[in-house]
Protein backbone atom coordinates (compact mmCIF):
# COMPACT_ATOMS: atom_id res chain seq x y z
CA UNK A 1 0.00 0.00 0.00
CA UNK A 2 0.69 3.39 -0.99
CA UNK A 3 0.37 6.84 0.93
CA UNK A 4 -1.02 9.62 -1.19
CA UNK A 5 1.13 12.22 -3.29
CA UNK A 6 1.56 15.81 -2.51
CA UNK A 7 -1.17 16.22 -5.81
CA UNK A 8 -3.53 13.64 -4.33
CA UNK A 9 -3.51 15.46 -1.25
CA UNK A 10 -4.32 19.05 -2.82
CA UNK A 11 -6.99 17.50 -5.14
CA UNK A 12 -8.87 16.32 -2.15
CA UNK A 13 -8.45 19.62 -0.06
CA UNK A 14 -9.52 21.42 -3.54
CA UNK A 15 -12.81 19.24 -3.41
CA UNK A 16 -13.49 19.84 0.35
CA UNK A 17 -12.96 23.76 0.02
CA UNK A 18 -14.62 24.42 -3.10
CA UNK A 19 -17.03 21.67 -3.78
CA UNK A 20 -19.20 22.37 -1.13
CA UNK A 21 -22.36 20.62 -2.80
CA UNK A 22 -20.24 17.19 -2.35
CA UNK A 23 -19.10 18.49 1.41
CA UNK A 24 -20.97 15.10 3.18
CA UNK A 25 -19.75 13.06 1.12
CA UNK A 26 -15.98 14.56 1.18
CA UNK A 27 -15.52 14.76 5.13
CA UNK A 28 -15.89 11.56 5.87
CA UNK A 29 -13.37 10.30 2.78
CA UNK A 30 -10.40 12.94 4.05
CA UNK A 31 -11.19 11.88 7.64
CA UNK A 32 -10.75 7.65 6.87
CA UNK A 33 -7.67 9.02 4.29
CA UNK A 34 -5.77 10.36 7.04
CA UNK A 35 -6.63 7.37 9.89
CA UNK A 36 -5.31 5.00 7.30
CA UNK A 37 -2.22 7.41 6.54
CA UNK A 38 -1.70 7.00 10.41
CA UNK A 39 -1.84 3.03 10.54
CA UNK A 40 0.36 2.75 7.80
CA UNK A 41 2.46 5.18 8.91
CA UNK A 42 3.37 3.35 12.58
CA UNK A 43 3.64 -0.02 11.00
CA UNK A 44 5.70 0.20 8.23
CA UNK A 45 8.07 2.79 9.59
CA UNK A 46 8.19 2.30 13.58
CA UNK A 47 11.26 1.50 15.39
CA UNK A 48 12.65 -2.05 15.84
CA UNK A 49 13.85 -1.26 18.54
CA UNK A 50 9.96 -1.05 19.77
CA UNK A 51 9.09 -4.86 19.34
CA UNK A 52 9.04 -6.57 22.21
CA UNK A 53 12.12 -9.08 22.74
CA UNK A 54 11.66 -12.75 21.79
CA UNK A 55 13.17 -13.67 25.14
CA UNK A 56 12.08 -11.12 27.68
CA UNK A 57 8.92 -13.61 28.44
CA UNK A 58 10.61 -17.16 28.34
CA UNK A 59 9.61 -19.14 31.27
CA UNK A 60 11.37 -22.54 31.61
CA UNK A 61 10.57 -24.15 35.17
CA UNK A 62 13.64 -25.86 36.29
CA UNK A 63 12.85 -30.28 37.16
CA UNK A 64 12.96 -30.95 40.52
CA UNK A 65 16.19 -32.92 41.71
CA UNK A 66 16.20 -36.82 41.47
CA UNK A 67 15.37 -38.36 45.06
CA UNK A 68 18.60 -39.96 46.48
CA UNK A 69 16.95 -41.76 49.30
CA UNK A 70 13.85 -43.39 50.50
CA UNK A 71 11.61 -45.79 49.51
CA UNK A 72 13.45 -48.29 47.10
CA UNK A 73 16.81 -47.19 47.30
CA UNK A 74 19.92 -48.42 48.79
CA UNK A 75 22.33 -46.04 50.40
CA UNK A 76 26.31 -47.83 50.75
CA UNK A 77 29.07 -45.91 52.60
CA UNK A 78 31.96 -47.65 50.55
CA UNK A 79 34.71 -46.18 52.60
CA UNK A 80 35.82 -44.87 56.22
CA UNK A 81 35.90 -41.47 57.19
CA UNK A 82 39.14 -41.89 58.61
CA UNK A 83 42.59 -41.91 57.86
CA UNK A 84 42.79 -39.39 54.68
CA UNK A 85 42.91 -41.51 51.22
CA UNK A 86 45.51 -41.37 49.06
CA UNK A 87 44.65 -43.90 46.64
CA UNK A 88 41.30 -43.88 44.34
CA UNK A 89 38.14 -45.44 44.50
CA UNK A 90 35.53 -47.06 41.78
CA UNK A 91 32.64 -48.82 42.25
CA UNK A 92 32.77 -50.68 38.00
CA UNK A 93 29.87 -52.69 38.19
CA UNK A 94 27.23 -50.78 40.67
CA UNK A 95 23.49 -52.32 41.20
CA UNK A 96 20.41 -49.74 40.01
CA UNK A 97 18.93 -47.27 42.50
CA UNK A 98 22.42 -47.15 44.46
CA UNK A 99 23.72 -43.76 46.42
CA UNK A 100 26.94 -44.13 47.63
CA UNK A 101 27.66 -41.24 50.84
CA UNK A 102 30.51 -39.98 50.76
CA UNK A 103 30.34 -37.47 53.25
CA UNK A 104 33.45 -37.07 55.34
CA UNK A 105 35.55 -39.23 53.09
CA UNK A 106 38.61 -37.50 51.72
CA UNK A 107 41.30 -38.48 49.19
CA UNK A 108 44.73 -37.09 48.07
CA UNK A 109 44.53 -38.92 45.09
CA UNK A 110 45.51 -36.76 42.54
CA UNK A 111 47.85 -36.51 40.34
CA UNK A 112 46.28 -39.54 38.75
CA UNK A 113 45.33 -41.32 35.40
CA UNK A 114 42.32 -42.08 36.30
CA UNK A 115 39.28 -39.82 38.69
CA UNK A 116 39.65 -40.30 42.39
CA UNK A 117 36.21 -41.30 42.51
CA UNK A 118 34.53 -42.94 39.66
CA UNK A 119 31.46 -44.72 39.87
CA UNK A 120 30.01 -47.48 36.18
CA UNK A 121 32.79 -47.66 34.48
CA UNK A 122 31.79 -51.20 33.45
CA UNK A 123 28.45 -51.33 33.67
CA UNK A 124 26.30 -48.06 33.80
CA UNK A 125 23.58 -48.30 36.34
CA UNK A 126 19.78 -46.97 36.57
CA UNK A 127 19.67 -43.87 38.98
CA UNK A 128 23.04 -43.38 40.43
CA UNK A 129 23.60 -40.78 43.02
CA UNK A 130 26.47 -39.71 44.77
CA UNK A 131 26.96 -37.45 47.83
CA UNK A 132 29.60 -35.70 49.33
CA UNK A 133 33.25 -36.49 49.65
CA UNK A 134 36.20 -34.02 49.49
CA UNK A 135 39.47 -34.41 47.47
CA UNK A 136 42.43 -32.06 47.96
CA UNK A 137 44.18 -32.62 45.23
CA UNK A 138 48.35 -32.50 45.10
CA UNK A 139 48.89 -30.71 41.57
CA UNK A 140 51.73 -28.32 41.51
CA UNK A 141 50.82 -24.04 40.97
CA UNK A 142 53.56 -23.79 38.99
CA UNK A 143 53.46 -26.64 36.55
CA UNK A 144 51.48 -25.82 33.18
CA UNK A 145 47.82 -26.62 31.93
CA UNK A 146 49.38 -28.55 29.12
CA UNK A 147 51.53 -30.62 31.76
CA UNK A 148 48.27 -31.72 33.74
CA UNK A 149 46.33 -32.27 30.44
CA UNK A 150 48.50 -34.70 28.48
CA UNK A 151 50.18 -36.64 31.59
CA UNK A 152 47.13 -36.56 34.71
CA UNK A 153 44.28 -35.94 32.54
CA UNK A 154 41.51 -37.25 35.39
CA UNK A 155 38.76 -35.46 37.24
CA UNK A 156 37.70 -35.37 40.92
CA UNK A 157 34.52 -37.54 40.09
CA UNK A 158 33.11 -39.66 36.90
CA UNK A 159 29.87 -40.49 37.10
CA UNK A 160 28.80 -42.72 34.16
CA UNK A 161 25.00 -43.99 34.54
CA UNK A 162 21.22 -44.70 32.76
CA UNK A 163 18.31 -42.66 33.32
CA UNK A 164 20.01 -40.27 35.58
CA UNK A 165 22.55 -39.49 37.39
CA UNK A 166 22.83 -37.13 40.73
CA UNK A 167 26.17 -35.55 42.05
CA UNK A 168 25.67 -33.24 45.08
CA UNK A 169 27.62 -31.79 47.92
CA UNK A 170 31.06 -32.33 46.26
CA UNK A 171 34.72 -30.57 47.47
CA UNK A 172 37.07 -30.93 44.93
CA UNK A 173 40.29 -29.36 45.02
CA UNK A 174 43.55 -28.64 42.57
CA UNK A 175 43.16 -31.33 40.24
CA UNK A 176 42.62 -31.24 36.14
CA UNK A 177 39.17 -31.77 35.86
CA UNK A 178 36.27 -31.24 38.34
CA UNK A 179 32.85 -33.53 37.64
CA UNK A 180 33.09 -35.74 34.70
CA UNK A 181 30.05 -36.76 32.99
CA UNK A 182 29.35 -39.81 30.37
CA UNK A 183 26.58 -41.91 28.77
CA UNK A 184 26.87 -46.13 28.80
CA UNK A 185 27.83 -45.35 24.70
CA UNK A 186 28.33 -42.32 22.73
CA UNK A 187 25.29 -40.44 21.78
CA UNK A 188 23.11 -42.71 23.98
CA UNK A 189 20.74 -39.76 25.05
CA UNK A 190 19.46 -41.96 27.75
CA UNK A 191 20.40 -40.32 30.88
CA UNK A 192 20.30 -36.85 32.50
CA UNK A 193 22.22 -35.24 34.89
CA UNK A 194 21.24 -33.00 38.27
CA UNK A 195 24.81 -31.90 40.23
CA UNK A 196 23.72 -29.38 43.39
CA UNK A 197 25.77 -28.13 45.88
CA UNK A 198 29.13 -29.14 45.20
CA UNK A 199 32.39 -26.37 45.31
CA UNK A 200 34.82 -26.83 43.23
CA UNK A 201 38.27 -24.78 43.43
CA UNK A 202 41.71 -24.48 41.40
CA UNK A 203 40.74 -26.75 38.68
CA UNK A 204 43.27 -26.74 35.99
CA UNK A 205 41.09 -27.79 33.00
CA UNK A 206 37.24 -28.16 32.86
CA UNK A 207 34.82 -27.62 36.00
CA UNK A 208 32.29 -30.46 34.24
CA UNK A 209 33.81 -32.00 31.36
CA UNK A 210 30.36 -32.67 29.69
CA UNK A 211 31.67 -34.28 25.97
CA UNK A 212 28.77 -36.59 25.86
CA UNK A 213 26.55 -33.66 26.15
CA UNK A 214 24.37 -34.80 28.53
CA UNK A 215 21.58 -32.81 29.27
CA UNK A 216 20.37 -31.80 32.78
CA UNK A 217 20.63 -29.32 35.84
CA UNK A 218 23.43 -27.49 36.78
CA UNK A 219 21.43 -26.14 40.31
CA UNK A 220 23.20 -24.25 43.16
CA UNK A 221 26.68 -24.95 42.73
CA UNK A 222 30.09 -22.67 43.51
CA UNK A 223 32.82 -23.67 41.01
CA UNK A 224 34.82 -20.44 42.50
CA UNK A 225 38.20 -21.12 39.47
CA UNK A 226 37.76 -22.98 36.99
CA UNK A 227 40.51 -23.19 33.65
CA UNK A 228 37.28 -24.15 31.78
CA UNK A 229 33.64 -23.84 32.60
CA UNK A 230 31.64 -26.22 31.01
CA UNK A 231 32.98 -28.15 28.12
CA UNK A 232 30.51 -29.79 25.51
CA UNK A 233 32.76 -31.05 22.69
CA UNK A 234 33.52 -34.81 21.78
CA UNK A 235 36.80 -36.15 21.75
CA UNK A 236 38.56 -36.14 18.73
CA UNK A 237 38.49 -40.10 18.15
CA UNK A 238 34.72 -39.74 18.51
CA UNK A 239 32.40 -38.38 15.86
CA UNK A 240 30.38 -35.34 16.40
CA UNK A 241 26.29 -35.65 16.56
CA UNK A 242 23.17 -33.57 17.28
CA UNK A 243 21.62 -33.19 20.40
CA UNK A 244 18.02 -33.80 21.09
CA UNK A 245 16.09 -30.93 20.22
CA UNK A 246 14.20 -30.94 23.78
CA UNK A 247 17.49 -31.55 25.61
CA UNK A 248 18.59 -28.60 27.85
CA UNK A 249 21.59 -27.73 30.10
CA UNK A 250 20.14 -25.40 32.53
CA UNK A 251 22.19 -23.02 34.89
CA UNK A 252 20.02 -22.06 37.99
CA UNK A 253 22.14 -19.94 40.22
CA UNK A 254 25.22 -21.02 39.60
CA UNK A 255 28.33 -19.09 40.33
CA UNK A 256 31.33 -19.95 37.84
CA UNK A 257 34.47 -18.34 37.72
CA UNK A 258 37.56 -18.41 35.61
CA UNK A 259 41.24 -18.47 36.63
CA UNK A 260 44.88 -17.73 35.57
CA UNK A 261 46.94 -20.33 35.13
CA UNK A 262 49.93 -21.43 34.01
CA UNK A 263 49.83 -22.13 29.93
CA UNK A 264 52.87 -23.00 27.57
CA UNK A 265 53.14 -20.23 25.14
CA UNK A 266 55.77 -21.27 22.49
CA UNK A 267 58.02 -22.76 25.26
CA UNK A 268 57.24 -19.98 27.89
CA UNK A 269 54.96 -20.20 30.69
CA UNK A 270 51.64 -17.37 30.49
CA UNK A 271 49.27 -16.92 33.25
CA UNK A 272 45.90 -17.05 31.59
CA UNK A 273 42.38 -18.93 31.31
CA UNK A 274 40.12 -20.09 28.44
CA UNK A 275 36.20 -19.59 28.59
CA UNK A 276 32.73 -20.05 30.85
CA UNK A 277 32.42 -22.84 27.76
CA UNK A 278 34.31 -24.86 25.84
CA UNK A 279 31.45 -25.77 22.92
CA UNK A 280 30.14 -27.71 19.74
CA UNK A 281 27.38 -28.31 17.24
CA UNK A 282 27.54 -31.11 19.11
CA UNK A 283 26.38 -28.95 22.61
CA UNK A 284 23.10 -28.81 24.21
CA UNK A 285 21.10 -25.65 24.18
CA UNK A 286 21.59 -23.50 27.35
CA UNK A 287 19.38 -21.72 29.94
CA UNK A 288 21.13 -19.45 32.25
CA UNK A 289 18.43 -18.57 35.68
CA UNK A 290 20.01 -16.25 38.23
CA UNK A 291 23.44 -17.17 37.54
CA UNK A 292 26.69 -15.06 38.18
CA UNK A 293 30.25 -15.35 36.27
CA UNK A 294 33.75 -14.18 36.44
CA UNK A 295 35.98 -13.15 33.52
CA UNK A 296 39.47 -12.04 34.27
CA UNK A 297 40.70 -11.67 30.90
CA UNK A 298 40.33 -12.97 27.28
CA UNK A 299 40.37 -16.36 26.85
CA UNK A 300 43.69 -18.13 25.59
CA UNK A 301 42.13 -19.15 22.86
CA UNK A 302 40.70 -15.62 21.60
CA UNK A 303 37.93 -13.29 21.87
CA UNK A 304 35.73 -15.48 19.62
CA UNK A 305 35.93 -18.59 22.36
CA UNK A 306 33.85 -16.15 24.70
CA UNK A 307 30.70 -16.04 23.74
CA UNK A 308 27.56 -17.92 25.29
CA UNK A 309 26.48 -21.05 23.48
CA UNK A 310 24.52 -20.28 20.27
CA UNK A 311 20.88 -20.33 21.10
CA UNK A 312 21.32 -19.25 24.77
CA UNK A 313 18.38 -18.46 26.67
CA UNK A 314 18.90 -16.92 30.01
CA UNK A 315 15.58 -16.44 32.16
CA UNK A 316 15.35 -14.23 35.46
CA UNK A 317 11.92 -13.98 36.02
CA UNK A 318 12.71 -15.74 39.50
CA UNK A 319 15.24 -12.89 40.33
CA UNK A 320 14.37 -9.66 38.54
CA UNK A 321 16.73 -7.60 41.41
CA UNK A 322 19.50 -9.86 41.11
CA UNK A 323 19.64 -10.72 37.08
CA UNK A 324 22.08 -13.01 35.46
CA UNK A 325 25.55 -11.36 35.57
CA UNK A 326 29.12 -11.55 33.90
CA UNK A 327 31.60 -9.79 35.72
CA UNK A 328 34.37 -8.83 33.65
CA UNK A 329 37.66 -7.87 34.67
CA UNK A 330 39.72 -7.99 31.98
CA UNK A 331 40.22 -4.31 29.45
CA UNK A 332 37.87 -2.95 27.55
CA UNK A 333 34.02 -4.46 26.75
CA UNK A 334 33.10 -8.03 27.23
CA UNK A 335 34.89 -9.55 23.97
CA UNK A 336 32.01 -12.05 23.39
CA UNK A 337 28.03 -12.77 23.25
CA UNK A 338 26.36 -12.31 26.24
CA UNK A 339 22.60 -13.46 25.38
CA UNK A 340 21.51 -10.96 26.92
CA UNK A 341 23.22 -11.00 30.04
CA UNK A 342 24.28 -7.54 32.25
CA UNK A 343 27.84 -7.25 32.26
CA UNK A 344 29.54 -5.32 35.56
CA UNK A 345 33.18 -4.62 36.46
CA UNK A 346 32.74 -4.44 39.68
CA UNK A 347 34.96 -7.34 41.65
CA UNK A 348 32.46 -7.23 45.03
CA UNK A 349 29.77 -8.55 42.92
CA UNK A 350 31.37 -11.81 42.50
CA UNK A 351 33.30 -11.55 46.16
CA UNK A 352 29.72 -10.93 47.75
CA UNK A 353 27.93 -13.83 46.02
CA UNK A 354 30.68 -16.36 46.58
CA UNK A 355 30.70 -15.17 50.43
CA UNK A 356 26.77 -15.50 50.46
CA UNK A 357 27.24 -19.31 49.15
CA UNK A 358 29.73 -20.64 51.21
CA UNK A 359 27.66 -19.10 54.38
CA UNK A 360 25.13 -21.20 53.47
CA UNK A 361 26.61 -23.79 52.84
CA UNK A 362 28.54 -24.16 56.01
CA UNK A 363 32.33 -23.25 54.13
Amino acid sequence: MSLPSRGDWSELVSTFLFKRQHRYIMVPLVVLVVVLAGVVSYFVWRPAARLPSVTSSVRIATPPPPVCDGSGRTVLRPLPTDPVRDTDWKAESPPDDVTYDLNGVTSTAYPAKQSVFEVGAEDAALRTCIIGGTVLGQADDQRTWQYYHDEWNAGCVKVIARAWAHVRGLRCDNVEDGVVIKESSVHANNMSIYISGTYLSRIRDDCMENDFTVGGVLYDNLWEECHNGISERPWRDEHSWSSPSDELLILDRMLIGLYKTPNDDDGEPAMGHNALFKWSKSGNRVVIKCSIFKVEAVSVNGEDSMAMPPGTVVDDSGCPDNPSTIVWLGAGKYPGGTAGMRVVRDPDVWTDAVRAWKTAHGY
